[in-house]
């Protein structure tokens, strides 16, 4: 439980720093410095205990998976939502064409008559 609130934690701060005038290249390395500070704040507010290793491997952890859920939140949501209207879109133009070439197709026939 303490790697997930670390992840939601520097996913949120890193949301609120790309809000800035930071260029977006540098935010996955943001993610990774914020991560290790919240690891090892977190380490030393719950226990007092400092292990080195392991909370620089959880900030690296929650860092790289920070970053990766943003892009894959932003490029699925987005995917999904243009699919979606993409489908709409031609469904509609479908039955737009459908029906002008019925339209024509009666106008033709009236004026051979």
């Amino acid at each position: 439980t303490a790697l997930i609130i670390i992840i939601a934690a520097v996913w949120f701060v890193v949301q609120s720093i790309s809000a800035t005038k930071l260029p977006n290249k540098f935010l996955p390395l943001v993610s990774i410095v914020v991560g290790i500070v919240i690891s090892f704040a977190y380490a030393y507010l719950s226990s007092k205990n400092i292990q080195l290793e392991q909370d620089l491997f959880f900030g690296l952890f929650a860092g790289f998976s920070a970053s990766g859920l943003d892009d894959t939140l932003t490029k699925s949501v987005s995917g999904l939502i243009n699919n979606f209207v993409g489908a709409l879109v031609s469904k509609a133009n479908d039955g737009s064409d459908a029906t002008s070439s019925t339209n024509s197709s009666t106008t033709n026939t009236t004026s051979v008559k």
